[in-house]
């Protein structure tokens, strides 16, 4: 079946009686949960995933507040979710047990394990107060090698959060 078909049969079924529209609706947004969010219309309980089961994977959109939201009806529930965002305050993106998270111009980078931040702080942390074997004895990385492993750690701490 062609699309111009299939589009045709879904707008022809829901025109049938008994079938619950699907509104749309723009709101702004006042509070924002971990699952949910309110607008200024005192709408409550309006889902950040259509989806809300507890799922090992999926990406979970966060709006700013203040900002539009478009939002609509799932099926033929009571179920709220937003469909689009005018402004984004974070994105989390979960893959079973590894996340990747953007918020404030940084990003966070984990699994079950380790945290990327942690481990780039301390590889530079170590490197700064490292010291040498050579042939003549225990060494350290001149002072300027120091100041850029610094400079870099810093530049992380930017970077990741």
């Amino acid at each position: 079946m062609e699309f111009e078909e299939l589009f045709e049969k879904a707008v022809k079924g829901a025109n049938k009686k008994g079938v619950r529209r699907f509104p749309i609706m723009m709101q702004t947004v006042t509070e924002v949960s971990e699952t949910t969010c309110t607008t200024a219309d005192g709408i409550d309980d309006i889902r950040l995933n259509a989806i809300d089961a507890d799922l090992d994977s999926k990406i979970t959109i966060y709006p700013k507040i203040g900002s539009k939201i478009i939002y609509g009806r799932l099926n033929d529930t009571d179920d709220l979710f937003v469909l689009k965002y005018s402004e984004i305050d974070r994105i989390v993106i979960k893959m079973d047990k590894q996340i990747f998270e953007m918020k404030d111009g940084k990003f966070r980078i984990l699994n079950a394990e380790t945290n990327l931040k942690t481990v780039l702080n301390d590889l530079f942390s170590t490197l700064e107060n490292a010291i040498i074997q050579t042939p003549s004895g225990a060494g350290k990385f001149i002072d300027l090698n120091k100041q850029k492993y610094k400079s870099l750690n810093q530049q992380i701490d930017k970077l990741l959060f």
